[in-house]
């Protein structure tokens, strides 16, 4: 199989593509006689095509005896124009339905739905913090305390009941039970010291992440 070399524009197409002899970038027709080595010039009657009819450089006969002027290459190993062209459909296909399969994931329900606690407390007395999750239902989520507020405040209750808990950096982690219902979460602390401390609580589930920072109990 052999691959044109267009004059026109420049680019190859090989001859089992089914625009040819038309160039698909240009629209050129490859074989006008112009184009052949054995163009005899305007008005003159050609060598080799059959009968010997006058030919111009704009003549496009059926001929076999064309010989571009342009180089001409075999295609080789190169799969042919029909089986490529097919191939980039078949790539464009699959990436339209992966996308359409991300696009369409359902998108997981909020984190983080509701988080409050007191503005101030008074030394000895025991307050909450009230969080509301809404999770997959089939992970624990788990809850990040902040070192430094444990440090100045009694953890004196947390519902639900943790299944286990783990120093995790500056936090402790608690991990709760799964619930397929939006899960109430409450924290009870007794403060312990005088001051302002930052109240900082962060949730993760599988597919989310969400930080909540209420205002800071004195």
């Amino acid at each position: 199989m052999r691959v044109f070399l267009c004059p026109r524009c420049g680019e190859w197409m090989d001859e089992a593509h089914p625009d040819f002899p038309r160039c698909i970038f240009c629209g050129e027709h490859l074989l006008r006689c112009g184009f052949c080595r054995h163009f005899p010039g305007d008005g003159r009657r050609c060598p080799r095509a059959k009968g010997h009819p006058v030919v111009y450089a704009h003549s496009t006969l059926d001929c076999p005896y064309h010989a571009p002027v342009r180089p001409v290459r075999s295609a080789g190993w190169r799969l042919p124009s029909h089986a490529r062209w097919q191939l980039v459909a078949s790539a464009m296909f699959t990436l339209s339905v992966v996308l359409i399969a991300l696009l369409s994931r359902p998108t997981p329900a909020p984190l983080l739905l509701t988080a409050s606690a007191p503005r101030q407390v008074v030394i000895g007395e025991t307050w909450e913090m009230r969080l509301l999750v809404q999770s997959d239902g089939q992970n624990p989520v788990r809850l990040r305390l902040d070192r430094r507020l444990l440090s100045a405040f009694q953890l004196v209750g947390l519902n639900p009941l943790p299944l286990r808990v783990q120093p995790y950096r500056d936090f402790y982690e608690f991990f709760l039970p799964p619930s397929p219902e939006p899960q109430p979460i409450v924290v009870r602390l007794k403060s312990v010291r005088t001051g302002k401390y930052a109240l900082r609580a962060i949730l993760l589930t599988p597919q989310r992440q969400a930080e909540c920072e209420p205002a800071s109990p004195s």
